[in-house]
């Protein structure tokens, strides 16, 4: 890794905005291997036990950990660094004044506290994973979070602030890095929006478990009603 490029692009604000926006981009890439995951609580116990198993004895993952802890702590600093400095200067309390106009949205307004929401779950979540008891398997482990009402409402919480901040994130993250043209602008729009409902579906896993539902059981219900309409 070249750091006196990382040095460079830290001296100057456009820089700084760059590197979070890299970082910003490469843990939403991570999110969705996450989500991907997760979604195989859905094809039973034996997939996600197979999958976490694979996951703890791969010896790369030790790596990886240590990579998303480096990019998370550049994103962090390069986002506290960015807003320490339009809080300095004197034009950002006119922005701040007129944040709800001039297509300005809830997650734009929100960014500050979904990323606060956000740190804070990461925390309970890791301290959650590490510390729980995985005797019964990491799948069990899982499902017996999600019958929580506490855990639940708080995987909820962390899961609309994520979708929240993604949905200008993402956005955001595009323009600082030159990809902004009134050609195709709507298409990176929509495409903010669509990355923050696939974050929602963190929150709708939980609440699958927490209801107890059965996607075979929904399935032959939709197939009745089908043949009841018919």
């Amino acid at each position: 890794m070249n750091y006196l490029f990382l040095f460079r692009m830290i001296k100057t604000s456009v820089g700084r905005k760059q590197l979070m926006a890299v970082t910003g981009l490469l843990i939403a890439s991570f999110l969705f291997i996450h989500l991907a995951g997760n979604l195989l609580l859905f094809k039973g116990e034996d997939w996600y036990n197979g999958w976490s198993e694979l996951l703890i004895a791969n010896p790369a993952t030790i790596y990886i950990e240590i990579g998303l802890l480096f990019l998370f702590i550049i994103h962090i600093t390069m986002a506290v660094w960015v807003r320490t400095e339009d809080l300095i200067n004197a034009s950002y309390r006119k922005y701040d004044m007129s944040r709800w106009h001039g297509g300005r949205t809830i997650g734009s307004a929100t960014m500050l506290y979904t990323a606060i929401i956000i740190l804070v779950y990461l925390v309970f979540h890791i301290i959650h994973f590490r510390f729980a008891d995985k005797s019964i398997g990491v799948y069990q482990m899982v499902v017996s979070a999600f019958r929580s009402p506490l855990f639940v409402s708080i995987y909820i919480i962390g899961s609309v602030a994520l979708a929240l901040h993604l949905s200008h994130g993402f956005q955001s993250a595009l323009e600082t890095l030159g990809i902004n043209h009134i050609k195709y602008n709507v298409y990176i729009k929509i495409a903010g929006y669509l990355v923050a409902v696939c974050m929602v579906f963190f929150a709708v896993i939980s609440l699958y478990f927490y209801f107890g539902l059965d996607l075979r059981e929904i399935a032959d219900a939709s197939n009745i009603v089908e043949m009841t309409i018919e």
